[in-house]
């Protein structure tokens, strides 16, 4: 079973009338986990309609925490199973069932545990999203108002005529598949990061301490109508980007990044 963690802000349009149809078209392996940080009724309706998972439960929570909390709820309620998959992904997503299915298919025959697919911007995904990137350093501080990005992209273009699949340092939490051990392993995303950066500690802690590289599988794409609130420097999303941001960098060069995966696997345990 493909267990697909959903987290809506006010996304219920959004999601009702195009994201969720053609999942929901192969409820057989796919099964849809929705958490509604902004409880909408529409979207409640929705969901018990069509035998959706639906929950308005502690509604407020950040993107990881969010994220970890239906982790946690479908270890309790039907539990993963040894070829089950855990996929974290925004409702601004557009993806065929036939895209995540050969996703899954390939990070099982490759032994993957943690991967993604080619992001576009656009319906006819000719406008590449950077959802593929190296992770920041103390030198992505000096360099970000010359290149007007937080850290470097991979060159998508020259990957796709190469290789079937390529390790990557870490990719956007919009769409991010995961073996359900490798997540439990990490303790899941670390909730100190509210928004923004959660993404890049669990690929750095999955690579520095597990291991496990995150794949990027080039010719398996999908949309991501992104937003990206975080541009206008005087928003609340900018706090948190750059809170997040300097959280991150302070973590890494401490070697701090392992405390949180440790106590959640203790609390879990305990």
């Amino acid at each position: 079973m493909i267990h697909v963690a959903i987290i809506s802000h006010g996304h219920e349009e959004l999601l009702i009338n195009s994201q969720l149809g053609g999942l929901l078209k192969e409820r057989a392996h796919l099964k849809i986990w929705i958490k509604d940080n902004r409880p909408a009724a529409t979207l409640k309706a929705y969901c018990e309609q069509h035998q959706v998972f639906y929950t308005d439960a502690d509604a407020g929570l950040g993107f990881g925490e969010n994220n970890n909390y239906l982790f946690d709820l479908i270890q309790k309620q039907s539990g993963f199973q040894a070829q089950d998959f855990f996929l974290v992904m925004n409702p601004d997503i557009t993806v065929t069932p036939e895209t995540v299915f050969a996703l899954t298919e390939k990070m099982q025959q490759s032994a993957h545990a943690i991967a993604t697919l080619n992001l576009y911007r656009d319906q006819a995904m000719s406008i590449p999203d950077k959802n593929i990137r190296h992770f920041p350093g103390m030198l992505s501080i000096i360099k970000m108002p010359l290149v007007n990005t937080f850290s470097e992209t991979y060159d998508k273009e020259s990957i796709a005529a190469a290789v079937d699949d390529i390790p990557v340092e870490w990719a956007s939490g919009a769409f991010l598949a995961f073996k359900p051990a490798l997540y439990q392993a990490l303790g899941g995303f670390d909730p100190s990061y509210f928004m923004y950066f959660e993404d890049v500690d669990i690929c750095y802690r999955a690579r520095r301490y597990h291991n496990q590289a995150v794949h990027y599988y080039p010719h398996l794409k999908a949309i991501h109508t992104a937003a990206h609130k975080n541009r206008n420097i005087f928003s609340q999303h900018a706090r948190w980007f750059f809170h997040s941001f300097s959280k991150f960098l302070l973590r890494r060069y401490l070697r701090l990044s392992s405390v949180y995966s440790g106590k959640r696997s203790q609390d879990s345990t305990s």
